[in-house]
């Protein structure tokens, strides 16, 4: 169970983050949701460690904040946007032979981490780009590989600042198809961000909707996501309507507030 208590961030003078309060139960996923400029990449990168920040965020029954940043490493997969790491001069699976070894001094690769990233590759369909540089991918791919990389240490928080920003559609359903199965299937708590609507209500569980840089409203994605909360949060007059196969499309028609 991941539990966040009057959690915080500031930067400079600057209250960016300001009580933010939530659970989500292992095996599932949470969206982080809101305008430009609500607080979504700072809460995310605080979450990370990344960013100083105030009030408790604990994992079952570990308080990660008392963690030194190499021990907390192992316990979060953070994916960041500009996928930073990807510009080294190494093929995808040394990358992620190196991802796991970072705490180490003077290591060297190991069979077991060679095969664990291997295993990783193979479970996300991924093999045929063992071999590949970087610069030989196509962003789709790049973005698999930095999933793949938030997931080689097999965290138990996957934190995910906009996994399908620059995809095209297929892509994004790949990605988020892959997100949901491995949250699942492995029991870890997934939080990321989210800009389509749509993708949010078909791929998460829960609605982390923030309001500058407060907690706006947080609960089931399935009945948070409606036409009174869309035009509270994004300032949006929208058509929720139910297609097949149990889903909703989500329909913007004009901004409500100009």
């Amino acid at each position: 169970m991941l539990k966040v208590e009057q959690f915080g961030v500031s930067l400079g003078r600057k209250r960016v983050v300001s009580d933010v309060a939530f659970t989500a139960a292992p095996g599932t996923s949470v969206a982080v949701l809101g305008r430009n400029g609500a607080g979504k990449t700072t809460l995310i990168r605080a979450l990370a460690g990344i960013l100083p920040a105030q009030g408790r965020i604990r994992l079952g029954d570990v308080d990660l904040g008392a963690l030194a940043p190499a021990a907390r490493g192992q316990l979060i997969g953070y994916m960041a946007q500009d996928l930073a790491a990807l510009s080294a001069r190494l093929s995808v699976l040394e990358l992620l032979v190196l991802a796991q070894n970072t705490h180490v001094v003077g290591w060297r690769a190991r069979t077991d981490t060679i095969n664990a990233a291997e295993a990783l590759l193979d479970e996300l369909g991924l093999t045929a780009l063992a071999r590949a540089m970087p610069t030989e991918l196509s962003g789709g791919q790049r973005q698999m590989v930095g999933l793949a990389l938030a997931l080689i240490r097999k965290p138990r928080l996957l934190l995910l600042d906009e996994p399908t920003s620059a995809l095209d559609i297929a892509n994004q359903l790949h990605l988020l198809e892959m997100v949901r199965a491995y949250t699942a299937r492995h029991g870890v708590v997934t939080v990321m961000i989210l800009h389509d609507l749509n993708l949010a209500d078909r791929f998460v569980d829960a609605a982390l909707m923030l309001d500058r840089g407060t907690v706006a409203a947080f609960g089931p994605v399935a009945t948070l996501l409606n036409r009174e909360r869309l035009a509270e949060i994004y300032g949006i007059d929208c058509n929720i309507i139910e297609v097949s196969g149990g889903r909703r499309l989500i329909y913007p028609i004009a901004a409500s507030n100009g």
